[in-house]
C-alpha cells in the first residue's frame, strides 16, 4: 500500500453479524482491553485488510478480535480461514470466534506472551499482526512489553494498529521503531486511523 488512504460515512453498512451485545458486556468488564464500546465498522475492517501484506505461506495474526468483525474481514478479502490466527484473552470470546469462525485458528491466550500462546510451527511465519488492544491507555512499560511479545514471534514484521486518535498512540521514536498511518476513516465511531509501526532500522 503505497499512499493514505480516506473513507467517508457514504460507504458505511450496518454489520448485522458482530454481536454487540457480548461485545458490549465484555468492553464493561475491562475497557482497558476494549478499545470502544461498539465494535469496528465494516468501513474500518475493510481498511485493516488492505493494509495486510503475507506471503502465501505466512499467517495474519489478530490480537483482541473481539466478536470478529475485523477477522470476517479479513477472511472476505482473501486471508484463507486456515491462515488466520486469532488470539483472545477472555474464555468466553474466544468460544464465540471458534464457533462463528470455522477453520481459523483460535487461541486463547496472552497478546503479551504469545511466545507462549502460539504453537511453534506458527511463530517466525506471520506476514502481518493486527493489534486490536487500544495501547495507548497502556503504561509506556506495557507499550515496550506488547513490541517484544510480538517481536520474538514475528520478528523484524511489527504490527498494524487501529487508533481513535488524532496523531500516532504509540510513541514509536521512544519505542525504536518507525510509524506511518496508513489509513483513516469517518466511517467508524468514533472515526479511526489504521498505523503500520515497525522495528527501526539500526545504523
Amino acid at each position: 500500500m503505497s499512499e493514505m488512504t480516506f473513507e467517508t460515512p457514504n460507504g458505511a453498512a450496518n454489520n448485522g453479524v458482530a454481536n454487540k451485545s457480548l461485545f458490549f458486556r465484555r468492553w464493561l468488564r475491562n475497557p482497558l482491553q476494549m478499545g470502544s464500546i461498539i465494535p469496528s465498522s465494516p468501513a474500518l475492517c475493510r481498511k485493516i485488510a488492505a493494509a495486510v501484506e503475507r506471503s502465501p505461506d505466512e499467517y495474519v495474526l489478530e490480537l483482541g478480535a473481539g466478536t470478529g468483525v475485523i477477522s470476517r474481514a479479513l477472511l472476505a478479502a482473501g486471508v484463507p480461514a486456515d491462515k488466520l490466527i486469532v488470539v483472545e484473552i477472555v474464555p468466553e470470546m474466544a468460544e464465540f470466534l471458534r464457533e462463528s469462525l470455522p477453520g481459523v485458528n483460535v487461541i486463547c491466550g496472552d497478546a503479551f506472551a504469545l511466545r507462549q500462546a502460539l504453537p511453534a510451527q506458527m511463530q517466525g511465519r506471520i506476514g502481518t499482526a493486527i493489534c486490536g488492544i487500544p495501547l495507548v491507555l497502556l503504561p509506556f512499560e506495557r507499550q515496550q512489553a506488547f513490541r517484544d511479545a510480538v517481536e520474538e514471534v514475528a520478528p523484524g514484521k511489527g504490527f498494524l494498529l487501529y487508533t481513535y486518535c488524532a496523531t500516532s498512540p504509540l510513541p514509536y521514536g521512544k519505542l525504536e521503531m518507525s510509524g506511518r498511518r496508513m489509513a483513516f476513516t469517518l466511517a467508524n465511531f468514533p472515526p479511526a486511523s489504521v498505523w503500520r509501526y515497525q522495528p527501526a532500522a539500526r545504523p
